[in-house]
Protein backbone atom coordinates (compact mmCIF):
# COMPACT_ATOMS: atom_id res chain seq x y z
CA UNK A 1 0.00 0.00 0.00
CA UNK A 2 2.78 2.50 1.21
CA UNK A 3 4.84 2.08 -1.29
CA UNK A 4 7.47 4.43 0.82
CA UNK A 5 10.61 5.55 -0.65
CA UNK A 6 13.66 2.34 0.50
CA UNK A 7 16.35 4.90 0.67
CA UNK A 8 16.38 6.72 3.96
CA UNK A 9 17.09 10.37 3.53
CA UNK A 10 18.17 9.86 7.48
CA UNK A 11 21.40 8.01 6.09
CA UNK A 12 20.90 4.38 7.60
CA UNK A 13 22.06 1.66 5.71
CA UNK A 14 20.46 -1.46 7.21
CA UNK A 15 18.71 -2.18 3.93
CA UNK A 16 15.29 -2.65 5.38
CA UNK A 17 13.05 -0.33 3.50
CA UNK A 18 11.34 2.12 5.72
CA UNK A 19 8.09 1.28 5.44
CA UNK A 20 8.94 -2.62 7.19
CA UNK A 21 10.45 -0.54 9.61
CA UNK A 22 8.72 -1.65 13.34
CA UNK A 23 5.52 1.44 13.60
CA UNK A 24 6.49 3.28 17.18
CA UNK A 25 3.70 3.75 19.35
CA UNK A 26 3.04 5.34 22.64
CA UNK A 27 6.19 6.87 24.41
CA UNK A 28 8.56 5.78 21.99
CA UNK A 29 6.41 7.64 19.53
CA UNK A 30 6.61 10.47 21.22
CA UNK A 31 10.30 10.66 22.37
CA UNK A 32 10.92 9.88 18.77
CA UNK A 33 9.04 12.95 17.23
CA UNK A 34 10.04 15.12 20.28
CA UNK A 35 12.42 16.78 18.30
CA UNK A 36 10.48 17.93 15.58
CA UNK A 37 8.11 19.34 17.73
CA UNK A 38 10.88 20.98 19.44
CA UNK A 39 12.55 22.40 15.89
CA UNK A 40 8.78 23.45 14.89
CA UNK A 41 8.22 25.24 17.72
CA UNK A 42 11.47 27.34 17.80
CA UNK A 43 11.02 28.47 14.27
CA UNK A 44 7.00 29.05 15.24
CA UNK A 45 8.82 31.41 17.80
CA UNK A 46 11.47 33.43 15.74
CA UNK A 47 8.89 33.93 12.65
CA UNK A 48 6.30 35.57 15.20
CA UNK A 49 8.86 37.62 16.05
CA UNK A 50 9.51 39.15 13.13
CA UNK A 51 6.36 39.49 12.24
CA UNK A 52 5.48 40.98 15.89
CA UNK A 53 8.49 43.96 15.56
CA UNK A 54 7.17 44.19 11.48
CA UNK A 55 3.78 45.38 13.12
CA UNK A 56 5.27 47.12 15.44
CA UNK A 57 7.67 49.50 13.20
CA UNK A 58 4.26 49.78 10.87
CA UNK A 59 2.19 50.99 13.74
CA UNK A 60 4.86 53.53 15.09
CA UNK A 61 5.43 54.78 11.55
CA UNK A 62 1.84 55.18 10.46
CA UNK A 63 -0.76 54.77 13.40
CA UNK A 64 -3.62 56.33 11.67
CA UNK A 65 -2.99 54.65 8.07
CA UNK A 66 -6.24 52.59 7.48
CA UNK A 67 -4.72 49.61 5.18
CA UNK A 68 -6.42 46.59 7.38
CA UNK A 69 -9.91 44.89 6.52
CA UNK A 70 -11.17 42.80 9.15
CA UNK A 71 -12.84 40.12 7.85
CA UNK A 72 -15.99 41.17 9.69
CA UNK A 73 -19.26 41.40 7.80
CA UNK A 74 -18.50 44.95 7.32
CA UNK A 75 -15.20 43.67 6.33
CA UNK A 76 -14.21 47.54 8.11
CA UNK A 77 -10.49 48.76 7.44
CA UNK A 78 -8.64 49.48 10.22
CA UNK A 79 -5.19 50.71 11.53
CA UNK A 80 -2.08 49.18 12.43
CA UNK A 81 -2.81 47.90 16.37
CA UNK A 82 -0.80 44.70 16.66
CA UNK A 83 0.46 41.16 15.43
CA UNK A 84 -2.45 39.81 17.53
CA UNK A 85 -5.25 41.27 15.62
CA UNK A 86 -3.98 39.48 12.29
CA UNK A 87 -3.94 36.56 13.57
CA UNK A 88 -8.07 36.93 14.88
CA UNK A 89 -8.73 38.49 11.24
CA UNK A 90 -10.85 37.33 9.00
CA UNK A 91 -12.23 33.65 9.72
CA UNK A 92 -10.96 34.13 13.10
CA UNK A 93 -13.57 36.67 13.96
CA UNK A 94 -16.57 34.53 12.77
CA UNK A 95 -14.73 31.58 15.15
CA UNK A 96 -14.46 33.80 17.90
CA UNK A 97 -17.50 34.60 17.94
CA UNK A 98 -18.89 30.75 17.20
CA UNK A 99 -16.75 29.70 20.33
CA UNK A 100 -18.27 32.70 22.72
CA UNK A 101 -21.98 32.10 21.76
CA UNK A 102 -22.23 28.96 19.85
CA UNK A 103 -24.12 28.39 15.99
CA UNK A 104 -26.58 30.84 17.85
CA UNK A 105 -29.77 31.61 17.64
CA UNK A 106 -32.92 30.73 15.28
CA UNK A 107 -32.99 31.94 11.25
CA UNK A 108 -33.65 35.58 10.74
CA UNK A 109 -32.58 36.65 14.39
CA UNK A 110 -29.54 38.72 14.89
CA UNK A 111 -26.60 38.33 17.56
CA UNK A 112 -25.56 41.53 19.41
CA UNK A 113 -23.63 43.27 16.64
CA UNK A 114 -26.42 43.08 13.97
CA UNK A 115 -25.10 39.86 12.42
CA UNK A 116 -27.39 37.06 11.13
CA UNK A 117 -27.00 34.13 13.05
CA UNK A 118 -27.47 31.91 9.82
CA UNK A 119 -24.15 33.17 8.62
CA UNK A 120 -22.50 31.01 11.15
CA UNK A 121 -23.33 28.06 9.56
CA UNK A 122 -21.08 29.20 6.70
CA UNK A 123 -18.14 28.00 9.31
CA UNK A 124 -17.61 24.61 10.15
CA UNK A 125 -18.21 23.98 13.76
CA UNK A 126 -15.20 21.44 15.14
CA UNK A 127 -12.50 24.31 15.17
CA UNK A 128 -14.72 26.54 17.40
CA UNK A 129 -16.43 23.00 19.60
CA UNK A 130 -13.18 22.61 20.58
CA UNK A 131 -12.27 25.96 21.75
CA UNK A 132 -15.98 26.89 23.45
CA UNK A 133 -15.47 24.77 26.73
CA UNK A 134 -12.27 26.86 27.22
CA UNK A 135 -13.78 29.95 27.33
CA UNK A 136 -15.65 28.86 30.68
CA UNK A 137 -12.75 29.07 32.64
CA UNK A 138 -11.56 32.11 34.05
CA UNK A 139 -9.98 34.75 31.94
CA UNK A 140 -9.92 32.86 28.77
CA UNK A 141 -11.77 34.76 26.22
CA UNK A 142 -13.42 33.26 22.99
CA UNK A 143 -10.36 34.97 20.85
CA UNK A 144 -8.16 33.68 23.72
CA UNK A 145 -9.47 29.62 23.20
CA UNK A 146 -9.30 29.67 19.60
CA UNK A 147 -5.64 30.47 19.67
CA UNK A 148 -5.18 27.77 22.47
CA UNK A 149 -6.79 25.17 19.89
CA UNK A 150 -4.31 26.15 16.78
CA UNK A 151 -1.35 26.14 19.00
CA UNK A 152 -2.16 22.60 20.48
CA UNK A 153 -3.40 21.70 17.08
CA UNK A 154 -0.18 22.71 15.56
CA UNK A 155 2.06 20.81 17.72
CA UNK A 156 -0.19 17.37 16.50
CA UNK A 157 -0.19 18.50 13.14
CA UNK A 158 4.05 18.77 13.59
CA UNK A 159 3.54 15.10 15.42
CA UNK A 160 1.65 13.94 12.37
CA UNK A 161 4.14 15.40 10.00
CA UNK A 162 7.05 13.86 11.43
CA UNK A 163 5.19 10.27 11.78
CA UNK A 164 4.57 10.45 7.65
CA UNK A 165 8.12 11.89 6.58
CA UNK A 166 9.37 9.15 9.11
CA UNK A 167 7.57 6.20 7.61
CA UNK A 168 8.32 7.46 3.89
CA UNK A 169 11.71 8.45 4.14
CA UNK A 170 13.64 8.07 7.77
CA UNK A 171 13.56 9.95 11.29
CA UNK A 172 15.41 12.84 10.12
CA UNK A 173 13.14 13.21 7.06
CA UNK A 174 10.15 13.62 9.22
CA UNK A 175 11.69 16.39 11.24
CA UNK A 176 12.68 18.18 8.22
CA UNK A 177 8.81 17.71 7.05
CA UNK A 178 7.65 19.54 10.54
CA UNK A 179 10.34 22.28 10.06
CA UNK A 180 9.86 22.70 6.15
CA UNK A 181 5.73 23.46 7.11
CA UNK A 182 6.87 25.54 9.97
CA UNK A 183 8.47 28.03 7.56
CA UNK A 184 6.14 28.04 4.39
CA UNK A 185 4.83 32.11 3.39
CA UNK A 186 1.51 31.16 5.07
CA UNK A 187 2.65 29.89 8.36
CA UNK A 188 0.86 32.56 10.10
CA UNK A 189 -2.06 31.00 9.88
CA UNK A 190 -0.81 28.11 12.18
CA UNK A 191 -1.09 30.06 14.99
CA UNK A 192 -3.96 32.16 13.97
CA UNK A 193 -7.40 31.47 14.80
CA UNK A 194 -7.74 29.79 11.09
CA UNK A 195 -8.66 25.68 10.89
CA UNK A 196 -5.36 25.16 8.83
CA UNK A 197 -3.42 23.84 12.16
CA UNK A 198 -6.62 21.29 13.11
CA UNK A 199 -7.31 19.99 9.45
CA UNK A 200 -3.25 19.39 8.67
CA UNK A 201 -3.33 17.70 11.87
CA UNK A 202 -6.47 15.45 10.60
CA UNK A 203 -4.73 15.34 7.75
CA UNK A 204 -1.34 13.74 8.38
CA UNK A 205 -2.93 11.23 11.28
CA UNK A 206 -5.07 9.79 8.45
CA UNK A 207 -3.06 9.61 5.89
CA UNK A 208 -0.56 8.02 8.08
CA UNK A 209 -3.14 5.53 8.95
CA UNK A 210 -3.78 4.83 5.70
CA UNK A 211 -0.38 4.27 5.01
CA UNK A 212 -0.24 1.76 7.68
CA UNK A 213 -3.51 -0.14 6.81
CA UNK A 214 -5.08 1.21 10.06
CA UNK A 215 -8.69 1.62 8.09
CA UNK A 216 -10.72 2.12 11.45
CA UNK A 217 -8.68 5.26 12.48
CA UNK A 218 -7.93 6.69 8.93
CA UNK A 219 -11.52 6.48 8.26
CA UNK A 220 -12.65 8.13 11.97
CA UNK A 221 -10.27 10.84 11.37
CA UNK A 222 -11.44 11.62 7.96
CA UNK A 223 -15.01 11.91 9.28
CA UNK A 224 -13.92 14.14 12.30
CA UNK A 225 -12.18 16.10 9.50
CA UNK A 226 -15.86 16.96 7.75
CA UNK A 227 -16.66 18.71 10.66
CA UNK A 228 -13.64 21.24 9.95
CA UNK A 229 -13.69 22.85 6.56
CA UNK A 230 -15.16 21.61 2.87
CA UNK A 231 -12.01 21.32 1.80
CA UNK A 232 -11.88 18.15 3.98
CA UNK A 233 -13.30 16.46 0.88
CA UNK A 234 -9.76 15.85 -0.47
CA UNK A 235 -9.00 14.12 2.67
CA UNK A 236 -12.44 12.19 2.57
CA UNK A 237 -11.68 10.84 -1.20
CA UNK A 238 -7.96 9.73 -0.11
CA UNK A 239 -9.38 7.85 2.25
CA UNK A 240 -11.68 6.36 0.32
CA UNK A 241 -9.76 5.86 -2.59
CA UNK A 242 -7.08 3.84 -0.61
CA UNK A 243 -9.71 1.66 1.44
CA UNK A 244 -11.78 1.08 -1.68
CA UNK A 245 -8.35 -0.46 -3.33
CA UNK A 246 -7.49 -2.51 0.05
CA UNK A 247 -10.83 -3.71 -0.15
CA UNK A 248 -10.24 -4.92 -3.92
CA UNK A 249 -7.48 -6.40 -2.92
CA UNK A 250 -8.45 -8.24 -0.33
CA UNK A 251 -6.45 -6.54 2.47
CA UNK A 252 -7.82 -5.43 5.68
CA UNK A 253 -11.31 -7.75 6.12
CA UNK A 254 -13.96 -5.71 6.63
CA UNK A 255 -12.35 -2.94 7.57
CA UNK A 256 -11.46 -1.18 4.32
CA UNK A 257 -15.51 -0.97 3.74
CA UNK A 258 -16.04 0.41 7.02
CA UNK A 259 -13.50 2.84 6.13
CA UNK A 260 -15.31 3.98 3.16
CA UNK A 261 -18.33 4.20 5.12
CA UNK A 262 -16.64 6.08 8.05
CA UNK A 263 -15.13 8.77 6.07
CA UNK A 264 -17.52 11.03 4.17
CA UNK A 265 -20.33 10.63 7.85
CA UNK A 266 -18.94 13.68 8.95
CA UNK A 267 -19.19 16.13 6.24
CA UNK A 268 -22.80 14.77 5.38
CA UNK A 269 -23.80 15.38 8.69
CA UNK A 270 -23.24 18.82 8.78
CA UNK A 271 -24.61 19.82 5.32
CA UNK A 272 -27.69 17.76 6.69
CA UNK A 273 -27.26 20.06 9.50
CA UNK A 274 -26.83 23.62 8.40
CA UNK A 275 -29.64 22.52 5.21
CA UNK A 276 -32.30 21.57 7.86
CA UNK A 277 -31.41 24.93 9.42
CA UNK A 278 -31.70 26.67 6.63
CA UNK A 279 -34.40 25.13 4.71
CA UNK A 280 -32.55 23.60 2.39
CA UNK A 281 -29.35 23.10 1.19
CA UNK A 282 -29.43 25.60 -1.67
CA UNK A 283 -29.67 28.42 0.42
CA UNK A 284 -26.96 27.18 2.24
CA UNK A 285 -24.83 27.50 -0.66
CA UNK A 286 -26.64 30.80 -1.35
CA UNK A 287 -25.07 31.52 2.09
CA UNK A 288 -21.20 30.72 0.44
CA UNK A 289 -22.40 32.41 -3.34
CA UNK A 290 -23.90 35.50 -1.78
CA UNK A 291 -22.13 36.77 1.40
CA UNK A 292 -18.39 35.34 1.68
CA UNK A 293 -18.28 34.81 -2.72
CA UNK A 294 -17.29 31.44 -2.38
CA UNK A 295 -18.17 29.15 -5.34
CA UNK A 296 -16.64 26.92 -7.52
CA UNK A 297 -16.08 28.30 -10.76
CA UNK A 298 -13.57 25.64 -12.58
CA UNK A 299 -10.96 27.85 -11.18
CA UNK A 300 -12.07 30.47 -13.96
CA UNK A 301 -10.95 33.50 -11.14
CA UNK A 302 -7.87 31.90 -10.54
CA UNK A 303 -6.70 31.03 -13.86
CA UNK A 304 -7.79 35.02 -14.43
CA UNK A 305 -5.83 36.80 -12.36
CA UNK A 306 -2.78 34.07 -13.10
CA UNK A 307 -3.16 35.03 -16.91
CA UNK A 308 -3.32 38.99 -16.14
CA UNK A 309 -0.20 39.01 -13.91
CA UNK A 310 2.20 36.62 -16.43
CA UNK A 311 0.92 38.11 -19.64
CA UNK A 312 0.28 41.88 -18.30
CA UNK A 313 -3.18 42.34 -19.58
CA UNK A 314 -4.92 43.58 -16.24
CA UNK A 315 -2.38 46.62 -14.81
CA UNK A 316 -4.26 46.04 -11.29
CA UNK A 317 -3.69 42.83 -10.73
CA UNK A 318 0.35 43.18 -12.21
CA UNK A 319 0.61 45.88 -10.05
CA UNK A 320 0.15 44.53 -6.43
CA UNK A 321 2.99 42.61 -5.08
CA UNK A 322 1.07 40.29 -3.19
CA UNK A 323 -1.00 39.00 -6.24
CA UNK A 324 2.67 38.53 -7.95
CA UNK A 325 3.97 36.87 -4.67
CA UNK A 326 0.75 34.22 -4.64
CA UNK A 327 1.16 32.83 -8.64
CA UNK A 328 4.89 32.55 -7.49
CA UNK A 329 4.15 30.33 -4.41
CA UNK A 330 0.96 28.66 -6.89
CA UNK A 331 4.01 27.86 -9.30
CA UNK A 332 6.29 26.35 -6.44
CA UNK A 333 3.54 24.05 -5.61
CA UNK A 334 3.01 22.84 -8.99
CA UNK A 335 6.88 22.51 -9.60
CA UNK A 336 6.82 20.23 -5.96
CA UNK A 337 3.71 18.65 -7.07
CA UNK A 338 5.28 17.19 -10.50
CA UNK A 339 8.43 16.33 -8.52
CA UNK A 340 6.40 14.20 -5.64
CA UNK A 341 4.31 12.45 -8.42
CA UNK A 342 7.27 9.91 -8.93
CA UNK A 343 8.84 9.16 -5.04
CA UNK A 344 5.62 9.28 -3.05
CA UNK A 345 3.10 6.82 -2.11
CA UNK A 346 0.46 7.43 -4.49
CA UNK A 347 -2.16 8.39 -1.55
CA UNK A 348 -0.15 11.02 -0.62
CA UNK A 349 -0.03 12.47 -4.08
CA UNK A 350 -3.86 12.39 -4.42
CA UNK A 351 -4.66 14.29 -1.47
CA UNK A 352 -1.78 16.80 -2.95
CA UNK A 353 -3.80 16.89 -6.00
CA UNK A 354 -7.02 16.98 -4.66
CA UNK A 355 -6.11 19.86 -2.37
CA UNK A 356 -4.76 21.96 -5.56
CA UNK A 357 -7.78 21.09 -7.05
CA UNK A 358 -10.14 22.46 -4.39
CA UNK A 359 -7.83 25.40 -4.26
CA UNK A 360 -7.51 26.69 -7.38
CA UNK A 361 -11.25 25.70 -8.72
CA UNK A 362 -12.96 27.78 -6.62
CA UNK A 363 -13.18 31.44 -6.71
CA UNK A 364 -11.46 33.22 -3.49
CA UNK A 365 -8.65 35.98 -4.08
CA UNK A 366 -4.92 34.93 -5.32
CA UNK A 367 -3.83 35.80 -2.07
CA UNK A 368 -5.34 33.42 -0.42
CA UNK A 369 -4.03 30.63 -1.92
CA UNK A 370 -1.30 29.76 0.14
CA UNK A 371 -3.39 29.42 3.32
CA UNK A 372 -5.67 27.54 1.33
CA UNK A 373 -2.79 24.83 -0.01
CA UNK A 374 -0.87 24.81 3.46
CA UNK A 375 -2.45 21.72 4.31
CA UNK A 376 -1.47 19.53 1.08
CA UNK A 377 1.67 19.27 3.24
CA UNK A 378 2.89 15.84 0.92
CA UNK A 379 4.81 18.50 -1.59
CA UNK A 380 7.07 19.68 0.91
CA UNK A 381 8.34 15.62 1.50
CA UNK A 382 10.64 16.90 -1.82
CA UNK A 383 12.54 19.97 -0.10
CA UNK A 384 12.19 18.02 3.31
CA UNK A 385 14.31 14.79 1.86
CA UNK A 386 17.11 17.60 0.54
CA UNK A 387 17.20 19.23 3.71
CA UNK A 388 17.38 15.78 5.72
CA UNK A 389 20.48 15.41 3.78
CA UNK A 390 22.56 18.69 4.34
CA UNK A 391 24.91 19.50 7.24
CA UNK A 392 23.48 20.90 10.57
CA UNK A 393 25.39 24.28 9.63
CA UNK A 394 23.33 24.95 6.62
CA UNK A 395 20.14 23.29 8.51
CA UNK A 396 20.21 26.60 10.57
CA UNK A 397 20.99 28.64 7.47
CA UNK A 398 18.59 27.63 5.70
CA UNK A 399 15.52 27.17 8.12
CA UNK A 400 16.50 30.51 10.22
CA UNK A 401 16.32 32.99 6.99
CA UNK A 402 13.30 30.60 5.75
CA UNK A 403 11.47 31.58 9.03
CA UNK A 404 12.42 35.25 9.15
CA UNK A 405 11.37 35.37 5.71
CA UNK A 406 7.73 33.86 6.43
CA UNK A 407 7.47 36.15 9.17
CA UNK A 408 8.04 39.01 7.31
CA UNK A 409 5.70 37.59 4.59
CA UNK A 410 3.28 37.23 7.67
CA UNK A 411 3.41 40.91 9.32
CA UNK A 412 3.71 42.63 5.47
CA UNK A 413 0.35 40.24 4.44
CA UNK A 414 -2.13 42.15 6.42
CA UNK A 415 -0.44 45.39 7.90
CA UNK A 416 1.14 46.68 4.41
CA UNK A 417 0.12 45.23 1.19
CA UNK A 418 -3.84 44.99 3.10
CA UNK A 419 -5.53 41.93 1.11
CA UNK A 420 -6.90 38.97 2.46
CA UNK A 421 -4.75 36.28 4.80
Amino acid sequence: MSGAVSVRADGAEDGTPVSEKPEPVGRSALRLAAPAIGLYLMLRMLSLEVMYVLASHAHARAPGRQVYPDGSINNQWRSFTSFRDALLSWDGQWYAKIAGGGLGGPVGAVDADGVPYELRLAFFPLYPWLARPLTFLPFVSPATACLIVSFLAAIAAAWGLYAVGRHVAGHRAGIMLAAVWAVVPAAMTQNGAYTESLFTALAAWALYAVLTERWLLAGALAAVSGLSRPTAAALIGTVGLAALVAAISRRGGWRPYAAMLLAPAGLLAYFAFASHRLGGFGKYVDIHHNTFGARWDNGANTWGMVSDILVGVDDDNAAHPIRVLSVLVLAGFIVLFALLVPRAPWPLVVFAAAMLVLATGTSTHISMVGRHLMPAFPVLLIPAILLARTSTRNLVIVLGSLAVLSGWYAGWLPFISGQAI
